[in-house]
């Protein structure tokens, strides 16, 4: 398993966005309008900014995830590329912390 870096590929590659555990997510909303704002100006976003690539960074800092909902880690093209089948966690990277 190769580690997942934070940049800017990789949160155009991210799944997260459309996860199921932060579709009700306002915390997750905000943070997605300020990054597309950051991203379209060509700046990187801070890491806590991004509501994703959470196999990256680590846990979400949002409070309001619903991880009772499905989780699509194993469907990112993140998750292929890097082999996060052979790391722990193996996926809810949103709750339990980046991969490893």
């Amino acid at each position: 398993m190769s580690k997942v870096e934070f940049n800017m590929g990789n949160i155009e590659k991210c799944i997260c966005k459309t996860c199921p555990v932060q579709a009700e997510s306002a915390c997750v909303k905000q943070k997605k309008m300020k990054t597309q704002e950051m991203m379209e100006s060509k700046m990187m976003p801070d890491a806590e900014m991004v509501p994703g690539v959470y196999c990256a960074t680590g846990k979400a800092s949002c409070g309001d995830l619903d991880v009772s909902k499905m989780c699509q880690c194993n469907e990112c093209p993140l998750w292929e590329e890097c082999d996060l089948i052979s790391g722990q966690p193996m996926g809810y990277y949103c709750r339990d912390g980046q991969a490893e």
